[in-house]
């Protein structure tokens, strides 16, 4: 079964953040520059965000989370609370220059690596804790749908990072190899950036794999 699914791309890093319908409301994953002014304009009237789920806390995806939650009440949710040290915003102002800041947030459900299900916007989804690319990093999947949310843990043909703080490549490609390849083949992997793959596609053509 498919899922209503919209995604969003924007912020100085072409970072994706999604919209999922559920029945009892919106389920938004990760938020970058300009999300939430983009999901005033695609909500339906007399709906709106129940949670936000941040795969992980590197300025690009979390840039919109403070407003977002603002405009709509939601409850954000993370492996971790919020931290300067897991966004890097300092680290990029002083690599990059300006345009990286993020307005602080408060996470309402820092669950843990530990966690491995929970229930938001009437949606199951079972979480994997996959750390490497960062300390937080944290794959949602949406049960009975076919879909991962994964953040900047693979990629279309790669998989993120692993020279920033707390970056590992043996637990990051180790995390994908126990968590997400075991996977049907058919489900679909929404990433941090760039467009969806599935777990087939991977296992065939990502020299990382």
């Amino acid at each position: 079964m498919s899922a209503d699914i919209q995604v969003y791309t924007g912020g100085s890093c072409a970072c994706n953040g999604y919209l999922v319908k559920g029945p009892q409301g919106y389920v938004a994953i990760d938020a970058p520059a300009g999300f939430a002014a983009w999901v005033k304009k695609k909500l339906p009237e007399g709906s709106t965000v129940t949670d936000l789920l941040i795969t992980h806390q590197h300025f690009d995806h979390v840039q919109g989370a403070a407003e977002l939650a603002a405009d709509t009440g939601c409850k954000i949710h993370a492996c971790m609370p919020y931290s300067t040290a897991l966004t890097l915003e300092d680290l990029a102002r002083n690599a990059w220059g300006g345009g990286f800041d993020v307005e602080p947030y408060s996470v309402d459900n820092a669950f843990g690596s530990a966690c491995t299900g929970a229930t938001w916007g009437g949606l199951n989804w079972r979480i994997h804790h996959i750390p490497g690319h960062s300390p937080d990093g944290t794959a949602y999947e949406l049960l009975g749908h076919g879909s991962v949310f994964c953040g900047d843990i693979l990629f279309a043909g790669a998989i993120g990072r692993t020279d920033f703080p707390g970056g590992s490549l043996s637990k990051l490609v180790n995390g994908i190899r126990e968590k997400l390849l075991p996977l049907p083949h058919t489900t679909c992997i929404y990433s941090g950036h760039g467009p969806a793959t599935s777990i087939e596609e991977e296992v065939l053509n990502n020299p990382y794999l």
